[in-house]
């Protein structure tokens, strides 16, 4: 006896198109899961093409060495809440992101240590604000690898003309929340903090 060709023929079982839906649905929220929790990863920092095809950050040029080096020490500190964060000591107290002057073709040389509990990073640029433009020998970790509680680092900056360079907490968002310093080289002023 032929089979009517009226009659539907069925591929799989409501039982089975319930499993394949059911596992579909676990991987998408699997997947969810893993991607928004680590979110701040995701845009910590933008993509290094992004950087070059833009032309960012700063060209290197030869100069001449002062001979004079200047060692500084500084640690990364947070408040108790992780709202303030900065160098050396909270603002208000002693001491706080303190202010390095230089001469052009002086060598800076930074020992930094992380006494916070947040993860940090380091780097100088002559941009007044972000996290971009830095000069590659004064790196120190980056957002994407950064220095943990208690690991250190070690860098250099050799200024090559007149001007205002800030030595910053290369994660994003902790400029903003306080983590930054001035170095003043030559007789370049200093700019006037805003309210």
């Amino acid at each position: 006896m032929a089979d009517d060709p009226n009659d539907p023929i069925y591929r799989t079982t409501a039982a089975r198109t319930g499993k394949m839906m059911a596992i579909m649905l676990g991987i998408c929220l699997a997947g969810g899961g893993i991607f928004f929790g680590l979110w701040d990863y995701w845009i910590s920092e933008p993509a290094p093409v992004v950087a070059m095809m833009a032309g960012e950050g700063p060209v290197e040029t030869a100069v001449e060495l002062s001979g004079r080096d200047i060692d500084v020490s500084l640690s990364f500190i947070e408040s108790e809440d992780f709202r303030v964060l900065a160098f050396d000591a909270l603002p208000g107290e002693p001491g706080s992101n303190p202010t390095i002057t230089a001469e052009v073709g002086d060598r800076i040389r930074f020992d930094v240590v992380n006494d916070g509990v947040l993860f940090h990073a380091f780097g100088v640029t002559a941009d007044e604000e972000g996290w971009v433009g830095l000069y590659p020998s004064s790196e120190i970790a980056t957002s994407s690898n950064p220095l943990l509680a208690g690991e250190s680092g070690t860098s250099e900056f050799i200024p090559s003309e007149d001007g205002v360079y800030y030595y910053i907490c290369t994660v994003p968002g902790h400029r903003i929340q306080g983590m930054v310093g001035q170095i003043i080289v030559g007789d370049a002023e200093a700019p006037a903090p805003e309210g």
